[in-house]
């Protein structure tokens, strides 16, 4: 004889009461109101289209709060994807803000009937696994000043065309990092999941973020293999990962091609002084800042509008909030600027030696003090010729050759390169990707120079003492 509807009541009454004195007792439910009906089964794709919509998401947005993929959210919501990893379904309720009745059922109908059963008997929930922390990234040491149209372009190149791997390429000393750190900064503050990390090889340098990673006092990497470390920190999440200075030597180098392979969902954006040579890469030089026209030497207002002397004011009024750009004083700063090529570094160390020599002794002194070309004392930096010669070194010796011919000449043209090289323009190509020289001026169309620091670097080299120093 068949068991009635009550029968069957009665039975899963009795089991739920067994079950809640083998737990210790009987525990307290809520009645269900008169406006109850029979408890839904709604499938997750049903649950999660109807918690976006209440919350007024769109897909993307979701995307973006939850840290996964556009194309997950669709792909759930259309029931491709039946049983999503429990992390997924917890970052999905995270962004929704479920209610944990909420919570739970989106975890069961997407495939985890044990752990809201768990929950409902009482039970503690399975330990899961700790998944170790993704290094974030330092705070920018400062407003970014004259790179906002960069700015654009590496944020464009990640969010709009949604390029897996850019590389910012120039000289130490060009803005790399602060560029790629205030680019970290933005998305973040639009909802990324943004990482970061520094090689320890790396080279210090006055006013440069601590190296990311564990703090000293702190747990330490799980393994010696940085690349095994990351991807175990990201797994299957969505976001931006930095890697600053990639080419550093020493430990903690990163095989970017294998992380892009096992970790799908993360964008990641390097620096260094040259590109990986990677598929799908693109490559974002930052060169020197515009330096002024000499027509606008005598202008102190409009002079204070043009990329490098503001940057150069910036560093001058850290140290001295009450400098100005005077009619006395212009003169002299636009030429600093225009022989420092507008280089971040440069100019910052210049301003610091500020403190001892005013913009007119600074000029004078320019290409006769090479301690002009380091921070001032207190700080263990290299100085920025060593840095350049890094990047001198790293191009092929033929347009080393080219560099050395051209350096000493105000300006020059491709077609000056002719007898040099088979292909000048591959050559000029190389030189000025990897920053090491730079167009002459609107008022010099088609024409390129080399920059003052290499100049200073190719003539420190021929002087005895430069020798000796570089062997």
């Amino acid at each position: 004889m068949s068991a009635g509807p009550r029968t069957v009541g009665k039975n899963a009454a009795t089991g739920l009461l067994l079950r809640e004195r083998a737990v210790g007792g009987p525990r307290q439910r809520p009645l269900p109101t008169p406006q109850e009906g029979p408890r839904e089964t709604a499938s997750f794709a049903e649950l999660l289209k109807r918690h976006r919509g209440r919350c007024g998401l769109t897909q993307q947005q979701l995307a973006d709060f939850a840290t996964l993929s556009v194309r997950a959210i669709r792909d759930l919501e259309s029931g491709r994807v039946r049983r999503p990893r429990r992390e997924s379904v917890g970052l999905l309720a995270d962004a929704l803000r479920l209610t944990d009745p909420e919570r739970q059922q989106l975890h069961a109908a997407g495939g985890s009937p044990a752990d809201l059963r768990d929950a409902l008997l009482g039970l503690p929930a399975p330990v899961q696994p700790v998944q170790p922390a993704l290094p974030e990234p330092p705070a920018p040491p400062g407003a970014l000043v004259g790179r906002e149209a960069e700015l654009q372009v590496l944020l464009d190149q990640v969010t709009v065309y949604g390029h897996r791997l850019v590389s910012v390429v120039g000289i130490s000393g060009i803005g790399k990092t602060h560029l790629v750190l205030e680019a970290a900064r933005v998305l973040r503050a639009r909802g990324w999941l943004v990482g970061w990390h520094a090689p320890a090889g790396g080279t210090r340098c006055c006013g440069a973020p601590p190296v990311a990673g564990p703090d000293p006092g702190g747990p330490r990497p799980s393994t010696a293999d940085p690349t095994t470390d990351l991807v175990a920190a990201i797994g299957e999440r969505h976001g931006l990962l930095v890697i600053d200075n990639a080419d550093a030597s020493g430990p903690g180098g990163v095989d970017v091609g294998e992380l892009l392979r096992r970790c799908p969902g993360m964008h990641v954006v390097v620096t260094g002084l040259t590109s990986r040579h990677l598929p799908g890469e693109r490559v974002l030089p930052l060169t020197a800042m515009a330096v002024p026209e000499e027509a606008l030497d005598h202008d102190h207002v409009r002079l204070g509008e043009v990329e490098s002397v503001a940057l150069f004011l910036s560093h001058m009024r850290r140290s001295q909030p009450g400098f100005r750009l005077r009619e006395d004083n212009a003169h002299a700063v636009a030429r600093l600027c225009r022989w420092l090529d507008g280089v971040p570094r440069a100019l910052e160390y210049a301003a610091g030696w500020g403190l001892v020599y005013p913009p007119e002794l600074l000029l004078a002194r320019a290409g006769r003090d090479f301690s002009l070309l380091s921070a001032p004392a207190g700080c263990g930096c290299q100085d920025l010729l060593r840095s350049v010669a890094r990047s001198v070194d790293i191009v092929d010796a033929c347009y080393r050759l080219v560099l050395a011919e051209v350096a000493d000449r105000p300006h020059w043209t491709v077609r000056d390169l002719d007898h040099l090289v088979p292909d000048p323009a591959a050559a000029l190509h190389t030189l000025l990707v990897h920053g090491l020289v730079r167009p002459a001026g609107a008022h010099l169309p088609e024409r390129f120079t080399a920059l003052q620091l290499v100049r200073l670097l190719l003539v420190r080299g021929r002087t005895p003492a430069g020798a000796a120093r570089a062997g």
